[in-house]
């Protein structure tokens, strides 16, 4: 592991104190409801995960946090404590199980350290840079590509319209050629990147908080992170594509234009 070997254990033991108020009241959630700003659903599940985390957070590390119910301003001036308490809230809220809770740390444009806690199968993933990715202490070795089968791909968007437009023309681009899937969960989808079970994931609209664990998870696993255009991210827009290597380039070359 890399110098954050310590900022790794902070965040483990935030995460799973969220990830067990967020099974505990799995289920039994009865008072959603949606944003101010119409931004999807939030539960009294999200606040009290939200509080479990930060506590930990505020009292083991010096880093500021960004999060996303009590998101506010912040200057992105070394490293920042980035956290979604319940990443899938409207899955939750209908008892679906498909919700993670996401802890990461960012310096700039760079994802340093991830967590990701999906509550149901109790499976943790996590990364430090330069350090690989792990679920549950096993190292995540990326299986090898199978052409026989159609690549599958996740494509998410934000609430915003001019987003959920890009998603409709990114389906139409690429429901020729690839299994296109949507979970309601980045972090999730990003973890099932890392491991191998799906091959792409593409999106525009997501916030820092839903990728900035799942970043280092994917890209420490093997998958290559760039924008739509196959640069590096620069943290100005949220054009995000993580990839496999032997679809990258066959991605790009079909939504480049898109962005």
């Amino acid at each position: 592991m890399t110098g954050f070997s310590h900022d790794l254990q902070i965040a483990l033991k935030a995460a799973r104190e969220g990830a067990k108020v967020v099974l505990e009241n799995f289920g039994k959630s009865k008072d959603s409801r949606v944003k101010g700003d119409s931004k999807g659903l939030v539960t009294a599940t999200d606040m009290a995960s939200e509080k479990a985390i930060l506590d930990i957070l505020y009292n083991e590390s010096d880093f500021p946090v960004l999060s996303e119910e009590s998101a506010s301003k912040i200057e992105m001036n070394g490293p920042v404590w980035v956290v979604d308490p319940l990443d899938g809230t409207n899955n939750f809220a209908r008892a679906l199980p498909l919700f993670a809770v996401s802890v990461g740390l960012m310096e700039g444009n760079e994802s340093l350290v991830g967590v990701i806690i999906d509550p149901v199968t109790q499976k943790e993933y996590y990364a430090v840079k330069g350090g690989g990715a792990f679920c549950n202490g096993e190292k995540i070795k990326l299986p090898g590509f199978d052409s026989r089968y159609i690549p599958m791909v996740f494509l998410n968007h934000g609430y915003a319209e001019t987003d959920r437009a890009k998603f409709k023309k990114l389906a139409d681009l690429l429901a020729s050629d690839f299994n296109i899937l949507k979970l309601g969960t980045t972090a999730l989808e990003l973890c099932y990147i890392a491991s191998g079970s799906v091959d792409g994931f593409i999106c525009s609209g997501d916030e820092l908080w839903d990728f900035a664990a799942g970043m280092v998870i994917a890209q420490e696993a093997g998958c290559i992170f760039t924008d739509w255009k196959g640069n590096p991210w620069d943290g100005t827009h949220t054009h995000l594509l993580v990839a496999r290597r032997e679809i990258r380039n066959d991605l790009v070359k079909k939504i480049q234009d898109l962005m």
